[in-house]
């Protein structure tokens, strides 16, 4: 066997024209199995997050309260573990022993006395493992391996490294060399040169094009012409991207080109997303907007019908445990899997929660994380695709679920919610990638960092160098350093590591053997080192460069777009002219559907005829709304109580306060959530106000009964009809009155009255005396905010403000104009004719006389409706 072994050689991702069998190309992890594999060394890996958990016990054990760690980990127990267990393994593979002298720094020794500790105790790191594999090679030879080929300097590996090199065969050191011909040569051959700290020779414009810079505007722009350069020009072609190849692979598949198969781990997959979610349901106040997310995420521990089923009936009533949450498990009790759904839904959304500030026993932590690894081991069964997603997400529960048994035998009680989030922080790492993100037959060879690039190309395409990572310095103090010298400990030399990368920023460059490309990322990134060399060597460089914006419609990039005529946006129709008579439903018609008919009957046949709708996000917002419903659901629980008429405004109050808190988990926990205090408040008050401001005009006014949400049904004309009233009030003399509740807006509703256009209420008026024989008394409104109550009559209410219509404006005029205003439309639509009426309509949109008013649209409400109607300023 013959290796090829470089320090970044893992992030490899070829095709290679060289891959020759038992000849691998591996970095340090990939060697290190290959070598465990072959010396029958291999064993369970341990996560990280195990032995984070493994060491921040040890280090509990032997805090005294004064050691230099002692106060970071009382605040931070699994960040400072996590910290100092990376130092102990950065010594460990510089060649520390665990020991320490009496004159060392306190540091240092107190960090020894924990290595002392950990031994049987730690599970095995890099270190370690190194460590067996020498005995082992030492003991039985190097096994199949004949020989090594080191693409970095020894120098650059770790102590234990180079133990290891020094007990294989045949090893031996070749740095990547120039690969160019004629003028690519000599700029690589400077480039060396300046590396190695010669003065740069500067050399003038290159005639044959080697070396060449690429500008664009927007990253798609690039990937275009890259896509079609790659088409029009196929050969030997290497593309170096190293964060936003996934981007570049959406784009070359995207114009036609074939997929290089970059990957990019990603903790945001789906599949490592439903541990984090699981865990937030922990806590109290629960997060109904973590809760929403629960339910809606397409990988959870239960059916997805499930908890689509119970996610809407979260976002219609935001809590758990109210009237759609139990008719939402009334309904998911009907299917096979009936028991199992309960069992799931009682286990993680009806049992117990913990607040933040005690945190959360660790041995009902450990049963949901162990609930959920199981879940994840029941999808391992499935796509190859999905398996790769679903076998990370079993990784990180069961990294998750060692870290928590390991500190619930170390004897914590209770984990707190940034333990949590660190401890499964450290089980994801990387994350996982997407399993579509494969390489296609045909792609071009691609790789992901500058010192994978050790295999020659004929062209190189450096996919927008930016920002790279530098080498952090050591976080240890002088005598530090110098203390674990003396221990034979070799650290590594930030300086040293410097000089490296920029030996490995040079591979791309070397790698060319005709052309070298560097595509610039748009302006505003900052410029990387490779751009400045290149402009260094080849002043003219930039005065040479492609511009992809500028050079549309040349013969270079002639194939990667076509220029297009500006084209003014469409505006809205005056009116839609259909060949036949659109059909209306025999379904009852309500306000809501006679007012969008009415103001604009092109949103009403969107809507109601042809039913397009939005498509529907469950959301839950604290916004009026809400707080509206959940003030119609407080008067419809006080008025089922047959006295509370005769309860006194205290009496009322108490009532209040004492249902508040249940309604508000179930139907409104979005107001106990974390920062909605001060909403929380406003609601109870207004609601205190509003239930002492309508009982005192109901007992002024001698009201009997109060009956909520009171359905009727009758007819405008020939169109059934049904409505809604909030709260219909009986007074002693059997008159009744028709309220309608708003949370606020006191100067709109009172000018709807004064102006004569309350249609609702008037439609409401027909719709009682239709049923009851005799038409209200007097409407209103009544606005919860203000706890003021504006009627339409006197003498009844002694409190309430009277906002009389104008002369001739009564209910029976309003209906009128209804019946009218239906004719009208009701006419054009049989001529297959469609108003398009825009917001705030001129004049000539009125209908005729008799007829009522065209407000038209509201683009609050209704901007995703009027967009296909051309109104694409919504």
């Amino acid at each position: 066997m013959h290796v090829t072994f470089g320090l970044f050689l893992d992030a490899r991702q070829g095709p290679s024209p060289t891959d020759f069998f038992n000849s691998p190309l591996v970095g340090r992890v990939g060697f290190l199995s290959l070598l465990e594999t072959y010396l029958g060394l291999s064993a369970p890996e341990a996560s990280f997050t195990k032995r984070v958990a493994v060491y921040s016990g040890l280090l509990r054990a032997h805090d005294n309260g004064a050691y230099f760690y002692s106060e970071s980990l009382q605040a931070d127990s699994i960040g400072t573990a996590a910290s100092l267990l990376a130092w102990r393994d950065e010594w460990r593979l510089g060649g520390w022993d665990g020991s320490a002298k009496s004159t060392h720094p306190a540091r240092v020794k107190e960090l020894s006395a924990i290595e002392t500790a950990a031994a049987g105790k730690l599970p095995p790191g890099e270190a370690e493992r190194l460590q067996l594999v020498v005995q082992a090679l030492r003991d039985s030879g190097p096994g199949p391996i004949k020989s090594v080929h080191l693409v970095d300097p020894p120098e650059d590996f770790p102590l234990l490294w180079r133990q290891v090199l020094d007990l294989l065969p045949a090893v031996e050191v070749r740095l990547p060399e120039p690969q160019g011909t004629g003028h690519l040569r000599a700029v690589q051959e400077q480039a060396l040169a300046v590396l190695a700290g010669h003065p740069a020779g500067k050399l003038g414009a290159l005639p044959d094009g080697s070396v060449l810079l690429v500008h664009a505007l927007a990253a798609t722009t690039a990937a275009h012409w890259l896509s079609a350069h790659n088409s029009y020009e196929p050969g030997d072609r290497l593309v170096l991207a190293e964060d936003a190849g996934d981007g570049l692979d959406v784009s070359l598949s995207a114009t036609g080109g074939v997929n290089c198969g970059f990957e990019h781990p990603s903790q945001l997959r789906p599949a490592l997303q439903a541990l984090p979610l699981a865990l937030e349901l922990c806590w109290t106040p629960l997060d109904i907007n973590r809760l929403l997310d629960f339910l809606t995420h397409p990988v959870g521990p239960f059916s997805r019908r499930a908890r689509s089923t119970l996610a809407r009936a979260v976002s219609q009533q935001p809590g758990i445990g109210g009237e759609a949450w139990t008719s939402a498990k009334a309904k998911l009790a009907t299917g096979e899997d009936a028991q199992e759904v309960a069992d799931e839904i009682a286990f993680w959304l009806e049992s117990e929660r913990w607040t933040r500030n005690n945190g959360v026993p660790v041995d009902a932590l450990i049963a949901r994380v162990d609930r959920l690894k199981e879940a994840m081991r029941r999808r391992l069964t499935g796509e190859s695709a999905d398996v790769a997603n679903f076998l990370a997400a079993h990784r990180q529960c069961a990294a998750v679920h060692d870290a928590l048994t390991e500190l619930a035998s170390q004897g914590l009680a209770t984990v707190l919610p940034r333990q949590i989030e660190q401890l499964v922080a450290h089980a994801t790492p990387a994350g996982a990638t997407n399993p579509a993100a494969v390489s296609h037959v045909g792609c071009m060879r691609s790789a992901s960092t500058p010192a994978a690039c050790i295999e020659a190309a004929d062209e190189v395409v450096w996919w927008m160098p930016s920002t790279p990572a530098l080498p952090s310095p050591l976080p240890w103090s002088q005598s530090e350093v110098e203390s674990l010298t003396q221990l034979g400990v070799q650290l590594r030399d930030p300086a040293r590591e410097l000089v490296s990368l920029a030996a490995q920023w040079l591979r791309p460059l070397l790698a060319a053997r005709k052309r070298f490309v560097l595509v610039c990322p748009p302006p505003g990134a900052e410029v990387h080192p490779i751009r400045l060399l290149l402009k260094k060597l080849l002043p003219a460089i930039e005065s040479t460069a492609i511009d992809l914006d500028s050079a549309i419609g040349s013969t270079f990039i002639a194939s990667t777009a076509a220029a297009l005529a500006p084209q003014p946006l469409p505006t809205p129709p005056r009116l839609v002219q259909l060949p036949q008579p659109v059909q209306l439903s025999d379904s009852a018609q309500s306000f809501t559907t006679l007012n969008e008919l009415f103001n604009d009957p092109a949103l009403f046949v969107l809507k109601r005829v042809a039913g397009l709708e939005p498509t529907s996000v469950l959301t839950v917002e604290e916004d009026n709304r809400l707080l509206g419903i959940l003030a119609h659901r407080v008067f419809e629980k006080l008025f089922e109580h047959a006295a509370a008429l005769t309860w006194s405004n205290p009496d009322a109050v108490a009532w209040f306060r004492a249902e508040a808190d249940t309604l508000l988990q179930t139907e409104g926990a979005v107001l106990l959530m974390q920062g909605a205090g001060v909403s929380q408040q406003h609601f109870r008050k207004v609601c205190e106000g509003a239930i002492c401001s309508l009982l005192d005009h109901l007992r002024s006014a001698g009201a009997t009964q109060v009956q909520t949400e009171v359905a009727f049904s009758g007819t405008l004309g020939a169109v059934p009809l049904v409505g809604k009233i909030d709260l219909l009030v009986t007074l002693d003399d059997k008159r009744t009155v028709a309220l309608d509740m708003k949370w606020r807006s006191d100067n709109y509703y009172a000018g709807l009255l004064r102006s004569g256009e309350h249609l609702q209420l008037a439609l409401y008026s027909s719709l009682v005396e239709q049923k009851n024989g005799a038409a209200p008394a007097a409407l209103g409104y009544f606005i919860l905010e203000s706890g003021a109550l504006y009627i339409t009559a006197a003498d009844l209410f002694p409190k309430a403000q009277v906002r009389r219509p104008p002369e001739g404006v009564t209910v029976a005029t309003l209906l009128d104009q209804a019946r009218a205003t239906w004719n009208w439309r009701k006419q054009q639509l049989d001529d297959g004719v469609i108003d398009v009426v825009p917001v705030d309509p001129p004049e000539d949109f009125k209908g005729p006389d008799g007829t009522l008013p065209v407000k038209g649209p509201n683009s609050r409400f209704d901007g995703d409706h009027l967009v296909l109607l051309g109104g694409w300023e919504q």
